[in-house]
């Protein structure tokens, strides 16, 4: 039994057969027979076929990609809190350490000593 088809396959197998009926081609045609009625040579045809392929990331269905876009926002949502979180651990931290009245009290030493100096 064949893999099953993706619905991005299926929609372009039923508009391949519709374009066979409407040319008149045989529903049976190979490549060589559509190349013929297409006026080019097989080679041609085959550059043609990969032009137009589409990437895998591309041919994921509409419904795939809003699964995947849900999962990225809900993993950026909890990273974001996590962060939010870090942060005001780290004003909490400094708050309580007085690391804010330390760097302010090192600020004022330096620039008393390069008055002096003058």
């Amino acid at each position: 039994m064949p893999e099953c088809l993706s619905a991005q396959e299926a929609a372009l197998l039923i508009r391949a057969r519709r374009i066979l009926k409407d040319k008149g081609l045989n529903k049976d045609i190979d490549v060589k027979g559509i190349c013929e009625a297409a006026g080019v040579s097989r080679k041609t045809g085959y550059r043609w076929a990969k032009s137009l392929e589409i990437p895998e990331q591309q041919a994921t269905a509409p419904g795939q990609e809003m699964a995947l876009l849900k999962a990225e926002h809900e993993d950026l949502k909890k990273r974001y809190e996590r962060s939010e979180w870090e942060n005001e651990a780290h004003k909490l931290a400094w708050e309580i350490h007085g690391v804010d009245e330390l760097i302010a009290s090192k600020k004022n030493t330096i620039d008393k000593g390069k008055r002096s100096k003058r």
